[in-house]
């Protein structure tokens, strides 16, 4: 195995760490863990020579509605129309980060060093993953045309019937599409207020180890998550359907490396992470052309003005309900 170097004190294998890293699942990073992301290499794999953004070409589907069927009477002929589609554009999101041995100390105490670094750098990537999700879903239900499926409660606080109004005014007679409910804290609290929660057990393979009741509403798995809901004078709930996010994990040449740095601070062994990552809201695309470098910031990525939809509205499974602060101010 290829020792690296030592990193507090210890031996680095990058292999063993990367091992410990993809085991490490735990259910504090739920969103990631729900389903909602479809995993898609094809994504990963269209980089393999290069670049950093790739095109994902679809069909429109073929609706009766738009484009009737033809009277067969014996005499009309049978005059085909011609199929029609489209393209969404996606973008690698590329991201480093560096820790200090002096910084895991406490946790390199443990019997196994190694899962003790996994442990605690896994889950700052897969919490910072899942922050960015939240916010790139936000900026997702911000582009032109996707206005249905938002909805502003300008007076009063939580009502069951709010669920019911977004997810019918966002996807109609697709509604039973979604799937997850992600809240703030505060929100939950009003739910279970109203007696709306309700318990289901669950098992998710890699995931959850054993079996676990999850709270429900309408049908709806219910995640609290505090990041990402508040946006300082709103509570933002987000309603999800499964694959409503593709994601895809891009080769990096060197993800995991050690360094020994003799002069900083007597003696210092530094970890550093190369992370790349695809997050892409299925049915939108990404103009490249707004951003200053080769991959975007946060700021960039989760800017609505950056994306468009593709889709008709009623295939792109996300929903939201704001409710201001001030309305429970005044409750």
């Amino acid at each position: 195995m290829p020792i690296t170097g030592t990193f507090g004190g210890f031996p680095f294998d990058p292999e063993v760490y990367q091992g410990f890293v993809d085991q490490e699942a735990t259910f504090s990073d739920s969103i990631l863990a729900s389903g909602i992301l479809a995993n898609d290499q094809s994504l990963a794999s269209a980089l393999d020579n290069g670049g950093v953004q790739g095109t994902i070409r679809f069909y429109n589907p073929l609706d009766p509605d738009q484009d009737a069927p033809l009277v067969r009477d014996g005499v009309a002929d049978n005059v085909p129309t011609e199929i029609s589609g489209g393209k969404q554009s996606w973008i690698r999101i590329d991201r480093m980060k560096a820790w200090k041995a002096t910084e895991l100390t406490r946790e390199l105490t443990a019997a196994d060093p190694m899962a003790a670094v996994a442990r605690n750098t896994g889950r700052y990537w897969r919490m910072y993953k899942q922050g960015l999700l939240v916010k790139l879903v936000n900026a997702a239900l911000g582009v032109t045309g996707l206005e249905n499926h938002s909805l502003t409660v300008k007076t009063g606080g939580v009502t069951a019937n709010q669920l019911i109004d977004v997810q019918q005014s966002a996807l109609g007679d697709f509604s039973g599409k979604f799937g997850l409910l992600v809240v703030h804290s505060k929100i939950m609290a009003e739910y279970k207020k109203l007696g709306l929660l309700n318990y289901n057990k669950y098992t998710i393979t890699n995931v959850l180890q054993k079996e676990v009741s999850l709270p429900t509403i309408n049908g709806l798995v219910v995640i609290e998550n505090d990041r990402g809901t508040d946006d300082g004078t709103n509570y933002n709930t987000f309603l999800l359907g499964q694959g409503s996010v593709l994601t895809a994990n891009p080769k990096v040449i060197s993800p995991d490396t050690t360094e020994y740095d003799a002069a900083k601070a007597g003696g210092t062994d530094i970890l550093y992470n190369n992370r790349a990552f695809i997050l892409h809201p299925n049915g939108l695309s990404f103009d490249a052309d707004n951003i200053t470098k080769e991959t975007p910031t946060d700021a960039e990525f989760t800017t609505s003005a950056n994306w468009k939809l593709k889709f008709d509205h009623k295939n792109v499974r996300m929903g939201k309900i704001t409710i201001p602060k001030a309305n429970f101010a005044e409750a």
